[in-house]
């Protein structure tokens, strides 16, 4: 008889992180970048959800302080962190100082899309618009799919 592995069904949320990832894989290797690092906290989320109870209880179990220490760390170093792991996973073969320069240059466009949210006073609708459109100056190159994903995540989070 030959040997058979068993193979657990994904759960949704494993299966949520797989579409996530094969979704940054059809894209170009910038807007790649900005998808997963604008669903990091998410997916973060999502594979903590699938890991099993006792290592869940980890998690729960950290002083109140670290969690928001990591979150800042990933904001000032997200080359280094689970996005860097995900956009390889999309994009093999790509070379990592080329996916850290693309994670880097996705972070610096979503800051500046937000940061431009709060100088621009007026109408909200208008508002959010011109933040990508002046961000987008900043940092060309994207396709307008992700210009279009930077102003629903503008208006979603600065509402």
């Amino acid at each position: 008889m030959g040997d058979s592995i068993a193979v657990n069904p994904m759960t949704e949320d494993e299966q949520t992180i797989a579409r996530t990832i094969a979704e940054a894989s059809e894209l170009p290797l910038k807007d790649a970048a900005y998808l997963l690092w604008r669903e990091c906290s998410k997916l973060d989320l999502l594979a903590r959800r699938a890991m099993p109870p006792n290592v869940r209880g980890l998690f729960r179990s950290r002083p109140a302080g670290q969690h928001s220490t990591e979150v800042k760390f990933e904001h000032d170093y997200p080359e280094d962190g689970l996005t860097f792991d995900r956009l390889q996973i999309s994009h093999p073969g790509v070379a990592d100082a080329e996916v850290r320069q693309a994670i880097i240059a996705a972070v610096r466009f979503d800051d500046a899309c937000f940061g431009y949210f709060d100088k621009i006073k007026g109408e909200f609708g208008a508002r959010f618009k011109r933040a990508v459109e002046l961000a987008a100056r900043d940092y060309p190159g994207y396709l307008e799919l992700t210009y279009q994903r930077a102003r629903y995540y503008i208006s979603y989070y600065m509402k």
